[in-house]
């Protein structure tokens, strides 16, 4: 049977047709649902601004590395996914890196939902209700930081090898981190 796509898979696939020939910044949400044959209510029933949607399309990509990371996957193949889900789309995540900023940016968004993601993770592989507090401030640490380091790395043109510049990110991590996720 065909599957029909969902409304925000066609508003994601409306931005990343046009982030294609404009800058994320210069596109509005008016843009984004005209292209896709929708309507602005439509839009902010499903996301509050185009960033959540940018967001939204990435984090898609890395959901799947998190819940399986501890089972399926080790941390080393959970920041590989990471990684090359910026290179599959290279042309529209450089351009959602490069032209949004502030605390509404595909940056900001991308990095609070992989502290979320990192920090339920930690609590399901310790059995625990709440994290301790030391877990719950170096997983928001190490994960902003890598975040950020991801993001350079992959605007700077990715001149670091992936499986070196991966060693990297695991040898910043902190060690009661480590204890958990490696």
């Amino acid at each position: 049977m065909i599957e029909r796509p969902t409304t925000k898979q066609l508003l994601a696939a409306s931005l990343i047709e046009l982030a294609g020939k404009k800058s994320v910044d210069k596109i509005s949400v008016k843009e984004i649902v005209a292209n896709c044959g929708m309507t602005t209510t439509t839009f902010y029933n499903h996301f509050a601004n185009k960033y959540v949607l940018l967001a939204s399309i990435y984090n898609k990509e890395i959901e799947p590395a998190f819940s399986q990371l501890g089972n399926k996957i080790s941390w080393r193949d959970a920041l590989r996914i990471f990684c090359t889900t910026l290179s599959d789309r290279q042309s529209f995540f450089l351009n959602a890196l490069k032209n949004t900023s502030g605390q509404t940016s595909f940056r900001y968004a991308t990095n609070n939902y992989a502290i979320d993601l990192l920090r339920e993770r930690l609590r399901i592989l310790g059995k625990e209700d709440e994290l301790p507090i030391e877990i719950d401030f170096l997983a928001k640490y190490y994960m902003r930081s890598i975040s950020e380091m991801i993001q350079d790395w992959f605007i700077g043109g990715q001149k670091i090898p992936l499986d070196n510049f991966i060693e990297l990110l695991v040898l910043a991590m902190p060690g009661p981190l480590k204890k958990r996720l490696l």
